[in-house]
């Protein structure tokens, strides 16, 4: 059974080591081959072992055995999805969509109404995704990715809502209170 959890300090390299997976799946016709395959599991351990999380940042991970997927939103001051990566060979399976529906749960219960994030112009299936989920493509602009350039397309939710009411939910367990950095 897939749980929903805060993620915990601990978690730091399986989430890099998620997020490599998923970049080198997603990315792979957008960054050039040798980044992906010389530099990014570094620079994306190095990436979570120095990211500062506030009390109010949102970090969840999906675990079924071992962490499958996981969300960071960041609130400073709204909130910006930054991550949202599921492991590559278990998409398709609504883990994605609980993920978001249980990062938007926790924002609006923390008094957040709306929420935005950048995706990479080239991750099609992403955008698709975030489309189902209400979010509304609003503007464009080309962003550093760990030295390289790329399109980026900026998608808002105007109301939180809608992600909750069109991903499904799932049993959650709130975990430690604090974020990964902050303990755990």
């Amino acid at each position: 059974m897939i749980t929903i959890r805060a993620a915990k300090l601990s978690d730091r390299p399986i989430l890099a080591a998620v997020q490599a997976a998923s970049w080198k799946d997603a990315y792979r016709d957008v960054l050039p081959a040798d980044y992906l395959t010389d530099d990014l599991d570094a620079d994306l351990d190095r990436h979570w072992q120095s990211t500062d999380l506030a009390e109010d940042d949102v970090v969840l991970v999906a675990e079924e055995d071992e962490i499958i997927g996981f969300i960071a939103v960041w609130v400073r001051p709204d909130p910006y999805i930054d991550n949202l990566h599921v492991r590559p060979g278990l998409r398709s399976k609504g883990i994605g969509r609980r993920l978001m529906a249980a990062a938007a749960e926790r924002l609006m219960a923390a008094g957040h109404a709306t929420a935005y994030l950048w995706v990479v112009a080239g991750n099609d299936r992403a955008i698709a995704f975030y489309e189902r989920l209400g979010g509304v493509r609003t503007g464009q602009e080309m962003q550093p990715l760990f030295g390289n350039d790329v399109l980026n397309y900026r998608i808002e939710w105007a109301d939180l809502s809608e992600i909750a009411r069109r991903a499904p939910t799932m049993r959650t367990h709130p975990g430690p209170k604090s974020p990964p950095g902050r303990g755990g």
